[in-house]
Formats: structure tokens, sequence, C-alpha cells
């Protein structure tokens, strides 16, 4: 029986991979969570084989999250889950320990197919992402894709680029210098950058100021 663990802080979220696996034979849910703080807490009491791992948590980054659990427990396989298909987030998620990367739109068949394949230890892409990096790695992406942000993205990126700092920002928009840090990480993703030098670079280019 394969021991799946999920963290993700939307309740309809869990809600549903839940629903999708209760007939299963083979995978059991052995513990859900809402915050990286709580999977990390009590990851060793529950000893899952697979994690599904939201990469957009409230407390935490998911890069890095993924890259703490691949360290501290490199025979547990991490799946990436994401609303997020930009190939910034997808390598990055890759590089750092994760065995596989699923949308969260995903169906029943693929999601269990992806759980069976890296508890075996392998990777899983579904086809639209295997696209996806294929087409950036050739290049056809390259000049014509534009990140789609989200509104607040949208302000975090332009208080950016006028050089606020996280304080200041978060001050300006009524939200936590945590909540700002977490915007100013998705955008650097998203864009496919390092840094905030980077994350202007692009936005200039890609005409996202403003």
């Amino acid at each position: 029986m394969i021991q799946v663990a999920i963290v993700d802080d939307h309740s309809m979220v869990l809600k549903g991979i839940e629903t999708m696996l209760e007939d299963s034979d083979e995978i059991r849910i052995c513990a859900t969570y809402g915050l990286g703080k709580q999977l990390l807490n009590d990851i060793e009491n529950a000893m899952p084989h697979v994690l599904l791992l939201d990469i957009n948590l409230p407390d935490s980054n998911g890069v890095d999250l993924c890259k703490t659990l691949h360290k501290k427990y490199p025979e547990l396989a991490i799946l990436a889950l994401s609303n997020y298909s930009e190939t910034g987030f997808i390598k990055s998620m890759l590089r750092n320990g994760a065995k596989g990367y699923l949308l969260k739109n995903t169906g029943k068949a693929e999601l269990i197919q992806a759980i069976k394949t890296v508890y075996e230890g392998k990777t899983y892409l579904p086809r639209g992402v295997q696209d996806i990096l294929l087409n950036h790695s050739i290049g056809t992406t390259e000049t014509s894709f534009i990140p789609k942000l989200t509104r607040r993205e949208k302000e975090i990126l332009n208080l950016i680029a006028e050089e606020h700092t996280n304080q200041e920002i978060s001050e300006l928009l009524f939200i936590s210098a945590k909540t700002v840090e977490t915007h100013r990480n998705n955008l650097i993703q998203k864009m496919g950058v390092r840094n905030t030098a980077g994350l202007i670079r692009v936005a200039v280019e890609k005409g996202l100021l403003g």
C-alpha cells in the first residue's frame, strides 16, 4: 500500500484529491496538512512514501520546502502540485528534488499513475508539462511567452521596480512582509530568473511594468 501525504492550504483541493483516491486499493492517504510548518512537524510520524506538495503555501516557499525535504528525506518521492505551468516553477521544483510536477486540474487516472510512477523511483511529467519544457528548451516560446500575473503580483512588481523594500510594500498594500516575500519569490519563479535584477530586466523586456 502506497502511503501518501498531501500539503495544500485549500481545503477544496485536499477534499478533491481525497475523493479521487478513496476507492484505490493501492493508495492510502496517511496525512493532510494546510501549512508547510505542520508538514515539517509531523512528517516523521506520518512516514509517507509519496508527498503531494502544493508549491504556493501561505507560510512556505514550495521550492525551498522541497529542497529541505529532499535533503532530509531522500527516499521521499515528492510530487509538486500547482496551478502554475510556467517553466521557471517546473524547473525549480525538479532541480530541488521533486520527482514529478502535476497541475491541479489533473484527473483521477493521471493522479494515480503519477503517484505509482514516483513511488517506483521514476520521474513523472504529464504530456502538457513535457511540451512546455520542450518548447521552452528549443526556443519556440522564449520571445513570445508572457507570464500570467495576478492583479496583486502586478502591483508588487511595479513597487519592486520603484525600489521599495518588502516592508515598505507591505505597508503600502496593507499585507504582511512575509506575504510580499512570497509574491516576490513567485514572480521570480514565473519569470524564470534568479533574483530581483533579473526580474526587473524580464519585466521591462516583456512590457509588464506600468
